[in-house]
């Protein structure tokens, strides 16, 4: 356990007892708001340095952006565009930085495998994307996982 999340504990604790010698329910709300702040820590902790490595089409379907979206650096990252035959390799990707490998012609469609691992950990991570010059299948991390509230495509 966090020396943050034990401090939390042990402050929400007395907070409790202090509120629950004025009000019960004012106690059982105490409670509640320290279980958020301990779960938002636990949840911050477990996710945070991964790496998220995504890639897109350029504009122009020449070349392929590979762009790490995450906290921690990727190494080994093995690229492979599928049924296309084409794979490179790149070494190591920093957080919010990106690389472009130019293709020899213009792709219409395709999927792109793109496995790595993470700075600390030796486990590979591997996620797929599909690529199209004309359907715009470019990463959006604001894109609904189902499509509410009339969000266009």
């Amino acid at each position: 356990m966090d020396s943050r999340q034990s401090l939390l504990i042990l402050i929400g604790a007395i907070a409790c007892l202090v509120s629950a010698y004025f009000d019960f329910f004012l106690a059982l709300g105490v409670a509640v708001i320290v279980f958020t702040l301990y779960m938002m820590l636990w949840i911050m902790q477990d996710s945070a340095y991964l790496p998220h490595v995504v890639c897109s089409l350029s504009e122009d379907a020449k070349s392929i952006i590979v762009r790490n979206v995450g906290t921690a650096s990727a190494r080994k990252i093995h690229v492979a565009l599928v049924p296309l035959d084409i794979e490179f390799d790149i070494k190591e990707l920093e957080p919010d930085t990106e690389e472009v490998f130019v293709l020899e012609k213009m792709i219409q469609q395709a999927k792109v495998v793109v496995r790595y691992t993470a700075e600390k950990s030796d486990t590979i991570i591997e996620n797929s994307y599909p690529l199209s010059s004309v359907d715009g299948g470019a990463y959006d991390p604001l894109k609904p996982m189902f499509p509410i509230f009339g969000w266009k495509k």
